[in-house]
């Protein structure tokens, strides 16, 4: 059975809408004539281009402005790491894509010189027509390989695509967030802290003033930790405040004056088992002299005394300040030319001590500065108070050093833990004493009472030092310290590799206009794309509506070169119409090498 021919189903609606449109054709045919005019394309494509370019600054900026944010910042939570990543992952992905946008709307533009320079063939023509698609536009090298020229440009718009995606990717590696190492970059959060204990000086985990502890052991670990302040760093401060925004580096503090010293309390995270990152706390413990006396001997006031270590074993010093007489026993192992000689005096250890308190936290000391043939000096005592006070800020009982252990760690720099029975008593007494020879850091040569009153307070302060660092820890409530993160950035790379970005967008934008100006520059929607074909996709006739692009160009090709009319290819150019100059894509254009000037004519297009 012969098929029938498919009946004309949609004349009867669409007739009268033809006829509409047929009614309005001349009325509505000035409308579609536009003016080309090159200076005022320009302008146009500028602006078209010019927000993208701006699109790109403006991230480009916010880059740099999340770079400087965060790189002022020194120590970075986890979270705000997570929110960093966000931030320039998402600014990243928005500068690949519009860069990408960008290339795509050049190519829309570019595509109709290079249609307007020479001819090509039809499947080259609907490549090149799609080219803002780097798949076609790779289709296209591959089918050009014998074309130099048309695979060299293609591969040189896919090299400068893909180094436009590379350039924003190597942005990220232009940074990098590195984990924290220590204090200075930790992030703090309430929590269980490890804090040293400080109620009393602790050997082996066990505190030395315990009752069955020996009290030797207690005296000699509070001058060992004294003598650590030599190998500590200490800073200068004026006030509290330049105490709390000093550096990590800084063991102890010493007024300017050096007549007052104070250290600064620390929590740790109980993971940090190397208290590698601690928190530094408002917390401070002071030491500091009183008014210190100076008393010069007369030869005939030193005396001789036995004691347990053999007879006239040790040496009495009367001295007087004129209205009131005293007097001091020393060791006579403790004593040397040109040395000093610091003495602690009272019956009573420290801790317990009466007598020589002057306050629940201060003791009196002495120093004996010995004549020699070096100095050439006489001999001279010392008298100072040396207060240690209570810890500042305290929320815990943790916190709070007693004052059995700061009369203790005032008393420190004479301790030895050897006791002395002088005048023969059956008791225990601890008067004590601790030589240092000439140009050692404790000797006094040349220094006033209150400098050598410094001197001792310095001790005490070390020993508390030397006390808070070696303790033993226990666990309260308080400030945790969490190693952050720390954002290092190479600013040198960062802003070349900006610089570049901005700058060769601006000169894109630049050769796009100024390459575009000599042709008529056609909107980029597929209707005005489609009106451009018509001559040339007509010869096909209602045929190929289901073809593929490459089927469709083969059939344009054979039917062009069919006719015998042309050589088979096209090119965007123009042609005289009936209505005036005509512009299109097909046989017989005249190319733009071929106008006046080697540019489209201004005027009106039909």
């Amino acid at each position: 059975m012969a098929r029938e021919k498919p009946q004309p189903l949609l004349q009867d609606h669409l007739g009268n809408e033809s006829d509409q449109i047929e009614e309005h054709k001349d009325g509505n045919a000035q409308e579609l004539t536009r003016t080309f005019n090159p200076r005022t394309q320009a302008w146009d494509l500028f602006r078209q281009q010019f927000w993208r370019l701006l699109f790109t600054a403006v991230l480009v900026a916010l880059v740099i402005l999340t770079l400087t944010i965060y790189d002022n910042r020194q120590a970075i939570a986890r979270s705000d790491k997570n929110a960093f990543n966000t931030i320039t992952t998402i600014l990243n992905l928005a500068l690949g894509l519009n860069f990408f946008e960008a290339f795509k709307d050049m190519a829309k533009v570019l595509r109709w010189r290079v249609l307007a320079n020479r001819k090509f063939t039809v499947r080259e023509t609907d490549l090149i027509l799609g080219g803002e698609s780097l798949v076609k536009l790779s289709t296209l090298m591959r089918e050009s390989m014998k074309k130099p020229l048309t695979c060299s440009v293609c591969a040189g718009w896919l090299a400068l695509n893909l180094l436009a995606q590379a350039s924003v990717a190597m942005i990220s590696l232009t940074y990098s967030m590195d984990n924290g190492v220590d204090s200075t970059t930790i992030t703090t959060s309430s929590g269980m802290v490890s804090v040293p204990r400080v109620d009393c000086y602790y050997n082996n985990g066990t505190c030395t003033t315990d009752p069955d502890q020996p009290p030797e052991v207690a005296q000699n670990e509070a001058h060992a930790y004294g003598e650590l302040t030599q190998g500590l760093e200490g800073c200068n401060y004026t006030t509290d405040e330049d105490i709390f925004s000093s550096s990590q580096d800084c063991q102890y503090f010493s007024s300017n004056n050096r007549q007052e010293f104070a250290y600064r309390f620390a929590e740790y995270n109980p993971q940090d088992r190397r208290r590698a990152y601690p928190y530094q706390t408002q917390r401070l413990i002071k030491s500091s002299p009183g008014q210190c006396y100076q008393y010069t001997p007369r030869g005939n006031d030193i005396h001789f005394a036995d004691s347990r270590d053999g007879p006239k074993s040790m040496v009495v010093h009367r001295f007087s300040d004129g209205t009131d007489e005293d007097f001091i026993s020393v060791s006579r192992s403790k004593t040397a030319f040109d040395s000093t000689t610091y003495a602690y005096i009272g019956i009573r250890a420290p801790q317990n001590a009466s007598a020589i308190a002057c306050g629940p936290r201060c003791i009196w000391l002495y120093a004996i500065r010995f004549d020699g043939t070096v100095t050439k000096r006489g001999t001279d005592i010392f008298k100072c108070p040396i207060t240690v006070s209570t810890v500042t800020n305290t929320a815990d009982p943790a916190h709070i050093v007693p004052d059995n252990t700061a009369r203790m760690a005032a008393a420190s720099i004479a301790l030895t833990g050897r006791y002395t029975n002088p005048i023969r008593h059956s008791r225990k007494h601890w008067q004590q004493y601790q030589l240092y020879p000439y140009g050692s850091h404790w000797e006094t040569d040349n220094l006033t009472p209150q400098e050598i009153g410094s001197r001792m307070a310095e001790f005490a302060i070390g020993s508390l030092t030397g006390m808070a660092k070696l303790n033993k820890h226990t666990t309260i409530p308080g400030t945790l310290p969490t190693l952050g993160f720390q954002l290092s950035v190479k600013w040198r790379y960062v802003i070349a590799l900006m610089s570049c970005i901005v700058g060769v967008h601006c000169f894109l934008v630049w050769l796009i206009v100024f390459i575009a100006r000599p042709v008529a520059i056609p909107g980029d929607s597929n209707l005005v794309t489609a009106r451009l074909l018509q001559g040339m996709v007509g010869k096909i006739g209602e045929k190929g509506g289901l073809l593929k692009g490459k089927e469709i160009a083969d059939a344009i090709q054979q039917e062009m070169l069919g006719s015998g009319n042309g050589r088979g290819t096209v090119g965007y150019g123009i042609r005289d119409g009936k209505e005036g100059m005509v512009l299109e894509v097909g046989e017989g254009m005249v190319r733009r090498k071929d106008l006046p000037g080697g540019k489209f004519p201004e005027g009106e297009y039909a």
